[in-house]
């Protein structure tokens, strides 16, 4: 599971880059997208549902922690 925290912090880094380009409105959805294609080809899982979970987690997780950074920045 160390994989999938490594790929949350990876993704809310991404997150805060695409910010600078596109509109923030998109970025939870860009982190979902990104989590899900992390939980399915990095994380090692048993089979596709739980890669896909996984990633579903991993996007969520830096969903929120975008949001928090995002409170607390303004």
């Amino acid at each position: 599971m160390f994989e999938a925290s490594m790929i949350t912090g990876v993704i809310v880094a991404l997150g805060q880059l695409a910010k600078n380009y596109i509109d923030p409105k998109y970025v939870p959805a860009i982190s979902l997208v990104l989590g899900i294609l992390g939980g399915v080809f990095l994380v090692p899982a048993d089979n596709l549902q739980t890669g896909i979970l996984n990633g579903l987690i991993s996007g969520l997780s830096a969903c929120g922690l975008y949001d928090v950074t995002k409170t607390l920045h303004n």
